[in-house]
């Protein structure tokens, strides 16, 4: 799914439109704890570790993940693997942007994309889309 394909699901998903969506929202959650955890493995396998303690991840605020729909389905993904006992932590990130005619940095309201300073609405986001994995605790 595209950036505006799931940036429309978390609408929908906020406004309680359909219970498609919401399904739909939390199978992509399933994927994204896949992943995470395929990288994890094949990490500490590279490491030659024997259990992996910590999985420390960045998530945007605009990314479009829902915290507790990821951390259920990587608990679920996670049994009976060297990280079944691994904690999850979630580093939330803010939507900011940058403005191109001021270049002012300031935190995006997620109705509002516009400069907070000269109203512009010519701005570049520099954070909040981010997903990715900080760092892997291993044992």
């Amino acid at each position: 799914m595209g950036e505006l394909t799931n940036w429309l699901i978390l609408l929908l998903v906020n406004w309680g439109i359909s219970q498609f969506k919401i399904q739909e929202k939390v199978m992509h959650e399933g994927s994204i704890a896949q992943n995470l955890l395929t990288i994890a493995l094949e990490k500490a396998k590279e490491h030659k570790a024997n259990i992996i303690t910590l999985i420390r991840i960045k998530v945007g605020e605009f990314a479009g993940v829902n915290q507790a729909a990821l951390e259920f389905a990587f608990d679920n993904f996670s049994q009976g693997t060297i990280a079944e006992k691994a904690s999850l932590k979630i580093i939330l990130s803010p939507l900011l942007g940058k403005c191109r005619k001021c270049n002012e940095v300031f935190k995006i309201k997620k109705v509002n994309f516009k400069c907070l300073k000269c109203h512009s609405l010519e701005i570049d986001i520099i954070s909040g889309e981010d997903l990715y994995i900080e760092d892997i605790e291993i044992e």
